[in-house]
């Protein structure tokens, strides 16, 4: 499925069942892009340039389980600066040579979701924990990921996302706290009896 066939099924959803969700931010421009392939000095995937030109970031609506936010373009410039300056310098899973390559698009508080620019694949960092192109993720690109986000809210009831490591989440629209919102939250599995 294709990154603005992926949008058009979260888009749907948000439209059916989460009515109080902020607006998603509208679409970057190509000329926006172009200036933040100068600032990055690299191209970013195709995919998540689509995604881009799509919305620009996701605002606060928690598209990712379990809980990620897409970076607007200034957002990517930001955390990017804090990536370069706080990865850590002996991390034994990234070169210095790979770190200009990595560029962070999506983040959960001192989360970050990266791309390598080379070959389009997820990563996972936080401030105190080495990078890792092994993220608990439902795919290894942006497109992966979104197709499969799409699809699921696409699905019919329950929304549940199972990622590696067998963690699910849910997406609700009926969070105590934010109601009529999409929220991801930890499915409790019941207790065995």
């Amino acid at each position: 499925m294709s990154v603005e066939e992926s949008w058009d099924k979260i888009e749907q959803w948000i439209f059916r069942h989460a009515p109080d969700e902020l607006a998603l931010p509208g679409p970057c421009t190509p000329s926006r892009i172009q200036q933040l392939r100068d600032q990055l000095g690299v191209r970013l995937p195709e995919d998540v340039e689509r995604s881009l030109l799509r919305h620009d970031g996701s605002g606060t609506t928690t598209i990712i389980p379990p809980g990620f936010t897409l970076l607007n373009t200034e957002e990517i410039l930001k955390k990017r600066a804090s990536w370069l300056r706080f990865a850590m310098t002996d991390d034994s899973n990234l070169s210095e040579t790979d770190k200009p390559f990595i560029i962070p698009i999506a983040a959960l508080s001192t989360n970050m979701l990266l791309v390598d620019t080379r070959t389009g694949k997820l990563g996972w960092w936080d401030i105190e924990s080495p990078y890792s192109s092994a993220a608990q993720l439902p795919g290894a690109t942006l497109s992966s990921v979104l197709d499969f986000v799409g699809n699921l809210l696409a699905s019919p009831r329950p929304w549940i996302a199972i990622l590696p490591g067998d963690e699910e989440w849910e997406a609700t629209e009926a969070h105590p706290d934010l109601p009529r919102t999409l929220c991801w939250t930890e499915d409790e599995l019941p207790a065995p009896q």
